[in-house]
């Protein structure tokens, strides 16, 4: 749940967590906690290995809220990630997620600069095997 008056906001990320659907034909289902033209911060669930990417406009910090995963940055090895770590990358560095085990895999993400929807460039354009990048959980109901 979300309490706004213009001038501040509170979520509730058990709440919006939960309304994530089980299944998805994305890669991730987001939604935007605020959007603005100096930041988008994001909730989202990952439901597919994430193939290597980067964003050339932004710079991502993640936390991860819930779930297990490989984290792959650059060529350094993978390091598993659990829920309370974060991680904090600059424009153009590679990474790219492979969950492990089945509990959900949710992400907080603060972009700075905002990150544009399509800023968005896989290593391997094939590696997404016909999966859309992203669709939106107000998209679901």
């Amino acid at each position: 749940m979300t309490h706004m008056d213009g001038r501040y906001r509170f979520f509730d990320f058990n709440a919006i967590g939960k309304r994530f659907p089980s299944r998805a034909d994305s890669l991730i289902v987001d939604t935007y906690l605020s959007d603005s033209p100096s930041c988008s911060m994001r909730l989202f669930r990952i439901y597919h290995p994430l193939p290597r990417h980067f964003h050339r406009m932004c710079d991502e910090h993640l936390l991860l809220l819930s779930g297990r995963l490989n984290f792959l940055i650059e060529d350094d090895p993978a390091r598993l990630l659990s829920p309370g770590e974060m991680v904090i990358f600059q424009r153009n560095i590679v990474h790219g997620v492979e969950p492990v085990g089945h509990e959900p895999v949710v992400f907080l993400a603060t972009d700075t600069p905002r990150r544009a929807p399509d800023d968005v460039h896989f290593v391997d354009t094939d590696a997404t095997r016909g999966l859309t990048f992203v669709t939106h959980l107000e998209d679901y109901g």
